[in-house]
């Protein structure tokens, strides 16, 4: 099975979410200050790793675009916090979720899920 799930493809995505609400507001470090990188965990989703400046996306997890571009933008929330400067980046408190609305409704994301 081909996937849409590369490293390259993700700095597209990046890039794209980037020039979208709400992310066009956020403090979003340019995709070249950025790794992003595809794991096999099947026990998580996706990962921001604050020390390499990477977004991890798990093929174990993720194999549908729609799982894919959800899992980036979630870690992108994490990457926008961290670079505000907000101890809890790593967390899924009020900061966090008052963004990951924001994106849910614009795109029809179920915003129940995190």
């Amino acid at each position: 099975m081909k996937t849409t799930l590369t490293s390259k493809n993700l700095e597209i995505l990046y890039n794209m979410a980037c020039q979208m609400a709400p992310f066009n507001t956020l403090p979003m470090p340019k995709s070249s200050k950025v790794r992003f990188k595809v794991i096999k965990d099947p026990t998580i989703y996706g990962c921001f790793d604050e020390h390499e400046m990477e977004i991890q996306i798990s093929s174990g997890s993720c194999g549908y675009f729609t799982t894919i571009f959800q899992t980036l933008l979630h870690e992108m929330v994490h990457l926008a916090l961290y670079v505000r400067g907000d101890d809890d980046f790593h967390e899924h408190g009020p900061k966090f979720l008052r963004i990951k609305d924001v994106y849910s409704e614009l795109y029809n994301f179920d915003p129940k899920a995190i």
